[in-house]
């Protein structure tokens, strides 16, 4: 057994490591701190130290690594603001990889802090240390690397200005949004208390008006709209709704937009276009001249299938993207322009024309004929079906209040049955559409003080599973659905499932894990309730299991695609 050698000591000296740690907090405390998300160890104690000692900041520890750095993730995209993501040397900083790609590809700000050996120890074989310069490569905004701060040549007018750069670069100041990684080398001793802080600098906050389109820009973007048959595609980052709906209604334009875009207004949105799409004749029918892409991507393949046969037949897509950044997976878009610098402008542009065009009353009656037979479908139904968990699901979800969709189906089930909704904010992690870290994203959410509900599959659910360690301590509104048929469900709409034998099929895809979800959420005491048809606003902590047949699934969502009417239109 080991022992610590010499007397213990109450004495804690001052150290130039404490007061590096203890100004940079500050610095971004002054900038807009509000939360760090800590995952405990050893080498990370000076910056640690530096958290909890700072009253104004939030401090959320998390005993798992990736556990932490999905709930930063998530307070990231509910507040638009980076918050601390803090660890130990060496493996610990490898489980933070996964939430920072995703933070990079939906742009969420975060300031991950990794905290290191100093550099005399890298490449000795000292224990706990690996590479990590550079150790998410270009998946971050900006990497820093200091060094350690406690040598006598070390400057400390230099770490307010260091920190302002992080914060800056984190924000998306002139650039897009995203996850920043300081690299912090610390020497013992590990435990100390600051000096005198480096007097504040002045700060330049980001500028919060877009820039004004050049006007042969916003011209042409308006010549190819007006007087043209259009559909707006919403997703995230489509901007402001209300301009997204003005522009609409002026062109006279259907808009076909995910929960996330804050645009399924209801009544207005069209809710149930990915079924309707699925028909090949109402696809053909309404071919327009346009189609106006804003923000991401939706999940709907059909969607995506129909925006590239359209551009192929002729149709102009264009493509309205948030911070400059490229999105078009189809490789169709003539034109892709910021968000910011267009939507704004163009709209005094257009003409007022708030008369519908022909081809969105054809959109808006198909619609109401498919909610209405999807509507009969699922409620004729005595088993329990996904869609109409996902339909109860966004329906219960309080007025302000979130929704966590886990990629795979529920968010699918989500955006092509679920209700017109634009008093909730509802997330999923659809920038790398992975399945990992659902729940604490969900934690991260709820610790904003939004009532926050989550949708997620089983696999998902045990994917995360140390996102529930000490859950119950934490004091938020957090109702966690989960969707439990016993295996990967979504493996079943795809060619695999037809082409290989069952049992290969089940061993690789379908993988039944046979776990009782209620004994591992009873292992964290959190309550455990089955599905009974309705959903009660969040209030505490609860898990909430659906029981559905996976080998149903399909036969389903198959009968709800044949729903779409075919006849009479255009």
């Amino acid at each position: 057994m080991w022992f610590p050698v010499g007397r213990m000591t109450s004495e804690i000296p001052v150290t130039a490591t404490a007061t590096f740690c203890a100004t940079i907090v500050d610095q971004w405390v002054q900038m807009g701190l509000t939360d760090s998300f800590v995952a405990p160890g050893s080498r990370s104690t000076p910056l640690a130290l530096a958290l909890v000692n700072d009253a104004r900041v939030a401090t959320h520890v998390f005993h798992d690594e990736r556990s932490a750095s999905f709930a930063c993730l998530g307070h990231g995209l509910t507040t638009g603001r980076p918050a601390i993501l803090l660890c130990t040397s060496g493996t610990a900083a490898t489980h933070f990889h996964g939430a920072v790609v995703e933070a990079d590809a939906s742009d969420v700000p975060m300031l991950v802090c990794t905290a290191d050996r100093p550099p005399e120890l890298w490449g000795v074989g000292a224990p706990q240390t690996i590479n990590q310069t550079n150790l998410y490569g270009d998946a971050v905004r900006l990497f820093v690397e200091p060094g350690p701060q406690d040598e006598a040549l070390v400057d400390p007018e230099t770490w307010r200005p260091m920190a302002g750069s992080a914060w800056n670069a984190a924000t998306g100041t002139g650039n897009r949004s995203g996850p920043v990684h300081l690299n912090l080398s610390f020497r013992d001793p590990l435990v100390g208390k600051p000096s005198l802080l480096p007097d504040p600098i002045e700060t330049i906050a980001a500028d919060s008006e877009s820039p004004t389109a050049p006007d042969a820009l916003t011209g042409k973007l308006s010549q190819s709209l007006n007087g043209r048959s259009g559909v707006v595609v919403a997703g995230r980052f489509a901007g402001n709704p209300a301009d997204v709906w003005l522009l609409a209604d002026r062109l006279g334009w259907p808009v076909l937009a995910d929960h996330r875009s804050g645009c399924r207004t209801p009544g207005r949105a069209i809710r149930h276009f990915d079924t309707l799409l699925r028909s090949e004749e109402f696809a053909e029918s309404q071919r327009p001249d346009v189609i106006l892409r804003i923000g991401e991507p939706l999940a709907s393949k059909s969607l995506s299938q129909w925006i590239t046969a359209c551009a192929v037949s002729g149709t102009s897509v264009i493509a309205l993207t948030d911070g400059g950044k490229t999105i078009d997976p189809e490789r169709v878009a003539s034109s892709t322009i910021s968000v910011e610098r267009a939507l704004p402008a163009v709209i005094d542009l257009v003409p007022d024309s708030p008369v519908p065009s022909a081809m969105s009353e054809s959109w808006t009656d198909a619609d109401r004929t498919v909610e209405t037979r999807v509507d009969e479908f699922l409620d004729s139904l005595t088993d329990l079906t996904e869609p109409a968990v996902a339909r109860t699901v966004l329906a219960s979800v309080p007025i302000g209040g979130a929704l966590m969709v886990s990629s795979s189906m529920p968010v699918r089930d989500v955006e092509w049955f679920g209700p017109n909704r634009d008093d909730i904010a509802v997330y999923a992690n659809r920038g790398a559409n992975g399945i990992d870290g659902v729940t604490s994203t969900a934690i991260g959410i709820a610790l904003t003080g939004l009532p926050t509900t989550c949708l997620i599959g089983d696999i998902a659910f045990l994917h995360d599973n140390n996102g529930l360690i000490s859950l119950m301590s934490r004091p938020i509104d957090l109702t966690i659905v989960v969707v439990d048929n016993d295996g990967g469900g979504i493996f079943s709409f795809l060619p695999q499932h037809e082409l290989l034998a069952t049992d290969d099929y089940e061993q690789l895809f379908g993988t039944p894990h046979g776990v009782d979800l209620s004994t591992i959420c009873s292992a964290h005491a959190i309550p455990v309730e089955r599905w009974s048809g309705a959903l009660n606003a969040p209030d505490g902590v609860r898990v909430v299991i659906a029981s559905t047949d996976r080998s149903s699934g399909l036969a389903v969502r198959a009968s709800l695609a044949d729903l779409a009417p075919v006849q009479g239109h255009p």
